[in-house]
């Protein structure tokens, strides 16, 4: 199996355990009274959906320059603009910075 065969397999699970986790919050959401009282969670458990969808897209393209800038979520795209650099070749930027999933 190719990298690429690797890549886009781990795209593939992480594209769907986001939509999984997403799934899971509109099922909650549909309780009024549970969604009052966890308004934070449930934002929370969107953004992880968000993030991982972002992320599956991101290895899908073999970290292209193209996909970090259609990146909607600051903290990632803040995060992973550095491993491209300006002619669109990997860079050789670090993760670094609040690693909280809340972000």
């Amino acid at each position: 199996m190719t990298d690429a065969n690797k890549h886009a397999a781990m795209a593939q699970v992480l594209s769907e355990l986001g939509c999984e986790i997403e799934a899971l919050g509109e099922v909650l959401c549909l309780d009024a009274e549970f969604a009052a009282r966890h308004v934070c969670q449930l934002q929370a458990i969107d953004l992880i959906a968000q993030k991982q969808r972002a992320l599956a897209e991101l290895i899908a393209s073999g970290f292209s320059e193209e996909q970090v800038s259609r990146i909607t979520i600051d903290t990632l795209r803040s995060r992973f603009g550095g491993f491209v650099d300006p002619r669109g070749a990997p860079g050789r930027g670090e993760i670094g910075g609040d690693l909280n999933l809340w972000n």
